[in-house]
């Protein structure tokens, strides 16, 4: 059986999110607007719920459309 490839090294795999987490209220990323810009409302988003850098990398895909 083939495994699924991903980015993330094991540590990040493992990562948990909190029991209250819900997803991001920010429009996906999608190209149309400054990377810059969509990655300092990502880090405000996610830092509402944790500072763990863990989870910041492990959600960060689910803001990017495509």
């Amino acid at each position: 059986m083939q495994q699924c490839k991903n980015p993330f090294i094991p540590d990040i795999m493992e990562a948990t999110l909190l029991s209250n987490w819900k997803s991001l209220a920010i429009k996906k990323y999608d190209g149309t607007i400054d990377p810059d810009e969509h990655l300092d409302i990502y880090i405000t988003q996610v830092r509402l719920y944790t500072i763990d850098g863990v989870v910041l990398c492990w959600v960060f895909p689910t803001s990017l459309k495509g």
